[in-house]
């Protein structure tokens, strides 16, 4: 038992494949560190040939071998496909997996609504009848993480069906299971190898991409007159304001473009021809768009600081 085990951890490590000693009863990991978030230097534990060899040989030797899926030495690793079986109590499958009796049919369910066909790959069978599928992860992209049945973002994909990927593992072939008195046995030909996800499969894994936002929009085109101090003067305060409301945190930016309005409504007298209410206002609202704000919100506010500034104009004069 010992030299087999330890023979089949070898053999992954030197395929690039991370091992983990665990659990022979109820398959949990012996040794931490292997996480999502674990560094490089953490997981090279894991595919150190001699660590591996000392765990098999002594404190561990008759773990079963865990496969950590994610990253592998070879810049790729695994993502694997877990098709459960039904447990005993469980309920028919319904609406659209009515039918589906186990994770094997609702993946071939899903296979034939992308008019595909079953993903040839390294396939292991496990102890309670389910099925391992084993693939590479993808060479582009971001990697695959962990997924536990139905759910409403990828890699979740359907009932009875798991995904393992970063911050995960699978126990290995030929590890025997205690609990159910059978081995979990490769069923694909020897020469067979975990092979890259097919096109349909990897879209259903992969999260949506965030659709592109909306460009922009750019500050309305005005000639500001400028042949006076004041004329400049107010130019230039109302490109300070445009910049404050488009660069302001969020958080602040209501509060930046009430402010912006007020201050330019205070001086609006003293330039009428630059501070214009429609040019205040096409210019303040185009900042406020840059920097995330509603349009109908923005213009309440614009309005609000605006009149709020002309009157209080001259307030305190004696």
């Amino acid at each position: 038992m010992t030299s087999h085990q330890r023979a089949v951890a070898l053999t992954w490590v030197g395929r690039g494949v991370p091992v983990v000693p665990c659990s022979r009863t109820d398959k949990g990991a012996l040794v931490p560190g292997f996480g999502r978030d674990a560094s490089p230097e953490q997981l090279a534990t894991f595919s150190d040939p001699e660590q591996v060899r000392a765990w098999w040989s002594g404190r561990f030797k008759r773990a079963h071998v865990g496969l950590l899926t994610g990253r592998g030495t070879d810049g790729r690793g695994l993502v694997v496909v877990d098709l459960d079986m039904p447990k005993g109590d469980a309920p028919p499958l319904e609406g659209r997996w009515s039918g589906c009796h186990g994770g094997t049919d609702v993946l071939e369910l899903l296979a034939q609504e992308a008019g595909a066909a079953w993903p040839e790959t390294y396939s292991v069978m496990t102890p309670s009848g389910g099925l391992h599928l084993y693939f590479q992860q993808p060479a582009d992209g971001p990697l695959i993480g962990c997924a536990t049945g139905e759910g409403p973002t990828a890699p979740h994909i359907g009932p009875m069906v798991d995904v393992r990927g970063i911050g995960g593992y699978v126990i290995a072939a030929g590890s025997y299971s205690t609990a159910q008195g059978r081995v979990y046995e490769r069923v694909t030909a020897p020469e067979m190898r975990p092979q890259p996800l097919p096109g349909w499969l990897l879209e259903l894994l992969r999260p949506a991409a965030q659709p592109a936002a909306p460009p922009r929009p750019p500050s309305p085109v005005r000639v500001l007159p400028t042949a006076t101090r004041a004329e400049r003067a107010a130019a230039g305060a109302l490109e300070h304001s445009v910049g404050r409301v488009e660069n302001a945190p969020e958080g602040e930016r209501n509060r930046q473009l009430f402010a912006a309005a007020r201050w330019l409504g205070e001086l609006q007298s003293t330039a009428p021809a630059v501070l214009d209410e429609t040019t205040v206002r096409e210019q303040l609202l185009a900042a406020a768009l840059r920097s995330g704000q509603s349009e109908r919100e923005a213009l309440r506010t614009i309005r609000s600081g605006w009149e709020r500034g002309l009157s209080s104009r001259g307030a305190g004069a004696a």
